[in-house]
């Protein structure tokens, strides 16, 4: 039990921060239906990253994260701008088509190093497991600078949650910049989670909280609540799983949070047969 805590302290208390900030977005990112932008948005961070690693550029320098914010930055003000396109093309197609074409560049660029592939390995799955005091103190100022934001400006991005498919066809005139912030706070967070958790650890933890909350619970602050209490509970052990059975812990804890969504989606359909 002392080798676990001297292993995996770091890796968990980056896992409850991972917790709590990805459930806020998580939950409205289900409202908005923009459920794949995390992976959007992630991408556009690692191609950053990748292209910093191509001009020898270690991952944990702030030209790294430089580059990186600046691709997260495009991105937010090219899916805002998008919005206004939405009457006639969804949303999740251009956010769709981003994640494509930049997991494409990546896959591109990481060709021309001899350490490429290992470099998007990392992207994508992360190295959660190395997670240090330094990443987490790193990872706590800049989601609690994001949190004291949103707590600031949370009824602008509540409202525009709670009656975003309404909002799109009335265009970003008067909305834009809430979306923009929105976006702007989402990559700020995944650009300092991205080297340590990874894309598809980062999507696990933004989404499957979250939906497993709302098949409960309707209101948001709920939802919140729920999902970050689960998420707390179910990286803990994965990562437990991980420590004790050597598996790799990025796809432990995805596969983690996969068993418990399926669990809820089995209780909350007993749950509302039930009811009926």
């Amino acid at each position: 039990m002392a080798e676990f805590f001297t292993f995996m302290s770091a890796p968990a208390a980056g896992c409850i921060i991972l917790s709590i900030i990805f459930t806020y977005f998580g939950c409205h990112v289900l409202k908005r239906e923009i459920v794949f932008v995390d992976l959007s948005m992630a991408q556009l961070a690692a191609l950053g990253a990748t292209i910093a690693f191509i001009m020898e550029i270690e991952l944990d320098t702030p030209e790294s994260f430089v580059i990186s914010v600046l691709f997260v930055l495009v991105g937010g003000a090219f899916f805002t701008w998008t919005r206004s396109f939405s009457h006639r093309v969804p949303q999740e197609a251009v956010i769709g088509i981003v994640y494509i074409v930049a997991a494409s560049a990546a896959l591109l660029l990481s060709s021309f190093s001899v350490h490429g592939d290992e470099h998007l390995k990392t992207m994508l799955s992360g190295s959660i497991l190395w997670t240090s005091w330094k990443d987490v103190i790193r990872q706590l100022a800049v989601s609690l600078i994001v949190a004291v934001l949103l707590v600031i400006y949370h009824k602008k991005i509540e409202e525009q949650s709670l009656s975003y498919r309404s909002l799109r066809t009335t265009g970003i005139s008067s909305f834009w910049k809430w979306d923009f912030l929105f976006y702007v706070l989402l990559g700020m967070v995944i650009v300092f989670f991205i080297k340590t958790a990874g894309i598809f650890t980062i999507f696990t933890f933004l989404i499957i909280p979250a939906t497993c909350a709302a098949l409960f619970v309707d209101q948001l602050f709920k939802q919140f609540v729920v999902g970050s209490i689960l998420a707390i509970a179910v990286s803990l052990i994965g990562l437990t799983l991980s420590f004790y059975l050597d598996l790799p812990t990025g796809a432990t804890l995805v596969c983690s949070f996969g068993a418990t969504f399926f669990i809820a989606l089995i209780l909350s359909k007993f749950r509302f047969s039930g009811q009926g």
